[in-house]
């Protein structure tokens, strides 16, 4: 299960990851299962879990009231989140990241 794409643009951007990874994140089970590629393993959807509750903040899955909620966020509502939760660096830590050489995503 290739998971990286679709949770970083759901995280990042408030992109909706599709039907199987929305599921997911709204811990509907049955759901993903029904809409997942038939090569998904349930290894899979464990280490994607695993993924989520460490590193996703709580208000961004756990529903699919809360998964809505997070995509209809503007960015810097969702930005604010992401840096309170160090999943992202602020500005100034960028500027002085890039001041200092250091690689910066885009």
């Amino acid at each position: 299960m290739d998971f990286a794409d679709p949770m970083a643009n759901y995280v990042m951007y408030g992109l909706e990851p599709g039907s199987c990874f929305t599921a997911v994140l709204a811990n509907d089970f049955g759901a993903a299962m029904l809409s997942s590629h038939p090569n998904n393993s349930v290894e899979a959807f464990k280490t994607l879990v695993g993924w989520m509750r460490s590193h996703l903040p709580p208000r961004a899955y756990g529903s699919y009231e809360r998964v809505r909620a997070w995509i209809d966020l503007d960015a810097a509502e969702r930005r604010a989140i992401l840096e309170l939760n160090r999943l992202i660096y602020t500005a100034r830590e960028e500027t002085w990241m890039a001041l200092k050489g250091e690689e910066v995503m885009a």
